[in-house]
């Protein structure tokens, strides 16, 4: 049994993150500003007050070099490169070497890496669900002792990240910090408010059974309009469409983890409503759904023909007039909890976090790097400003509040971190099991299989999975 599996069979509850209590600043933080603003581009030019805050100081004496592989473009790498002049001034003598490609080749190039223990990384950046994968191979480094030298930074950093979407083993406020969230990100409801208005529909919809609503009074396939898009590409994507679905109706993956069960429950009658319901939005569905990633999604809702995305992730190109013809039509909140006692409103949380590897031959170097980059204002109201204007998602609230006025899907992630779980259980198998779902998921789609023979798939796969990695004793 390996380290990683017997930690999370003492300590993993439910898969549900974010049931930590939040601190009264955090919670100030989370109600305060959130009125609707007029969006502008994402060129927009910020300012601020102050700039260099109490976390500043300049270090001539720190030398040498970081390599940090990332996936290019937006969130991954244009973020990092924007604060990058402002981490040259305080540190002159460190070179940071910034390498970005394709996502899956930039993971993939990543593990081998970690798996060679290989020195050739130094920090690494990934999705939330894929740093299980390197902890297991003991390729993250412990990161209590660099925080504990700047014990400011650190304080500042916890009261203002959630714990929820903070990366600690255990996944507490306790557990031991091994990565700083980068980015935070949640599924989101996005809606035509101008579409639904002149369609006498005033009401933003809570629930599933509402949301249907929706869907089928804005669908319109003769004038190019489609009542419903969702990320449903077979395998993992379209694992997770149903995941969200089956959290809104308060299911789980697994249950019993924290006893060391995890058998997976799907099949039950929470599991057939989700996918029912999901079923009777799919005949809605844009054409280009069942290929569809964020792009695809993003750009049919930009252009107009896709007008409802209920279970979409946060982004801020949807009300960028340079790439959205609608951008102050889209509007964002909580996605809908289905019509259950056990319903609630579940959104699914990710993000991108940075590490520093275990095998760096410069972790000092790579810690004030990622520490750089996580420390909003309280190092350089500046490197917030960069951070955002080159497209950053920030998982801190005090950003989400700072620039609400330009992102105003920002209010949308405030309100959904501290209910939100996380998209896949924190586990190596976590994308092999996502795989397993959305396969099946897409055989209901497709009229392949019935909902009750596709989720006994689901879960027959998914322990036979978990079965071959040992959690069953």
């Amino acid at each position: 049994m390996s380290d990683w599996e017997n930690v999370y069979k003492r300590t993993m509850a439910q898969s549900h993150l974010m049931n930590e209590k939040i601190s009264r600043r955090q919670m100030m933080k989370i109600v305060a500003a959130t009125a609707t603003t007029a969006s502008v581009g994402m060129g927009a030019r910020l300012a601020s007050a102050d700039t260099k805050g109490p976390g500043w100081y300049t270090d001539d004496k720190l030398k040498g070099k970081v390599t940090m592989f990332v996936s290019a473009g937006q969130r991954w790498e244009l973020p990092a490169r924007g604060v990058l002049p402002l981490f040259n001034e305080r540190f002159p003598n460190v070179e940071v070497d910034i390498q970005a490609g394709p996502h899956g080749e930039h993971v993939t190039k990543s593990m081998m890496l970690a798996t060679s223990k290989s020195s050739a990384m130094d920090v690494l950046y990934t999705d939330f669900g894929q740093w299980p994968a390197f902890y297991a191979v003991n390729a993250m480094e412990d990161l209590e002792p660099f925080a504990a030298t700047d014990p400011g930074w650190y304080a500042d950093y916890n009261e203002d990240t959630p714990t929820g979407v903070q990366y600690r083993v255990p996944p507490n406020a306790e557990g031991t910090l091994y990565g700083l969230t980068g980015d935070g990100n949640a599924k989101l409801h996005f809606y035509r408010q101008d579409l639904m208005h002149a369609a006498g529909i005033n009401k933003v919809p809570e629930t599933w059974e509402e949301a249907l609503e929706v869907a089928e009074a804005l669908h319109d396939p003769d004038k190019d309009q489609y009542g419903f898009i969702t990320t449903a590409r077979r395998g993992g994507f379209a694992g997770w469409v149903f995941w969200q679905m089956l959290a809104s109706y308060g299911g789980e993956w697994f249950d019993k983890q924290a006893e060391g069960g995890w058998h997976p429950t799907f099949n039950n009658d929470k599991g057939y409503m989700a996918l029912e319901t999901l079923m009777k939005l799919m005949k809605f569905r844009h054409p280009v759904t069942l290929n569809a990633t964020d792009n695809e999604c993003n750009s049919a809702l930009a252009n107009g023909s896709a007008v409802y995305a209920p279970l979409q992730w946060g982004t801020a190109v949807l009300q960028n007039p340079e790439f959205s013809k609608f951008p102050n039509d889209i509007k964002t909140g909580l996605v809908p909890r289905g019509e259950t006692a056990e319903s609630a409103h579940r959104p699914l949380m990710g993000g991108l976090g940075q590490y520093v590897s275990a095998y760096s031959k410069n972790k000092e170097a790579a810690w004030e790097w990622i520490k750089h980059l996580n420390s909003g204002d309280y190092t350089d109201s500046r490197i917030s400003d960069a951070y955002i204007e080159h497209t950053g998602q920030p998982a801190r609230i005090s950003m989400l509040n700072k620039y609400e006025n330009i992102r105003p899907h920002f209010a949308g992630l405030k309100a959904s971190f501290p209910v939100a779980v996380s998209f896949v259980p924190l586990i190596p198998e976590a994308f092999t099991l996502s795989d397993i779902i959305g396969n099946e998921v897409t055989s209901v789609i497709t009229g392949e299989k019935s909902i009750d023979d596709a989720l006994k798939a689901i879960d027959k796969g998914v322990e036979g999975v978990m079965m071959d990695s040992g959690y069953y004793g």
